[in-house]
């Protein structure tokens, strides 16, 4: 018979006693352990990095909408304010081509008064006095129909930002 060598006793696997092998297996746990510590460190290292990009992508997101809203409130103010500008310069041409209206008014008035003193006095009036009273009239009337013109000309030269003698030419447009 083969004689084999008798197993001594509380050996086991190559030499290694069983405190041994316990030791062993619990350093081989321990390293197993270490790994994953290791990893799921790693892993909430790197979730913490991938918050914390969030939390600075986000920083980046809310700047930027109150950087448009802020750029949308200032487009708002502007558009408010060129529209009333709008409105104003529009109540100014208003204005303005009411006082040419009331100038023309004036002026047939005043044509009318001259053309009428002209003939009585032409036919009727012996001395001119009520003559010249009429032709006298129909002259203020004429002055003030000249100063509504010039101040309805200021007007719309103001708004166009020229002389009066300028403006005359696009009387009836509204400045760019």
């Amino acid at each position: 018979m083969d004689e084999q060598a008798p197993p001594t006793e509380g050996r086991t696997h190559e030499g290694e006693t069983a405190p041994d092998r316990r030791d062993r297996k619990a350093d081989e746990r321990d390293v197993a352990l270490d790994a994953r510590e290791h990893s799921l460190l790693a892993r909430e290292t790197a979730d913490a990095d991938r918050d914390q990009e969030a939390q600075a992508n986000l920083h980046v997101a809310n700047e930027r909408d109150i950087a448009l809203d802020a750029r949308e409130d200032s487009l708002l103010a502007r558009e408010t304010a060129d529209a009333d500008r709008d409105l104003e310069a529009q109540a100014i041409m208003d204005e303005a081509d009411e006082r040419d209206e009331l100038a023309d008014a004036r002026d047939s008035v005043a044509d009318a008064r001259d053309k009428a003193a002209s003939l009585h006095s032409f036919i009727h009036d012996e001395d001119g006095s009520s003559g010249m009273k009429a032709r006298r009239s129909a002259g203020l009337d004429r002055s003030d129909a000249k100063a509504d013109r010039t101040q309805a000309a200021e007007d719309r030269s103001k708004l166009a930002g020229g002389t009066p003698a300028e403006t005359e030419d696009t009387e009836g447009e509204l400045p760019p």
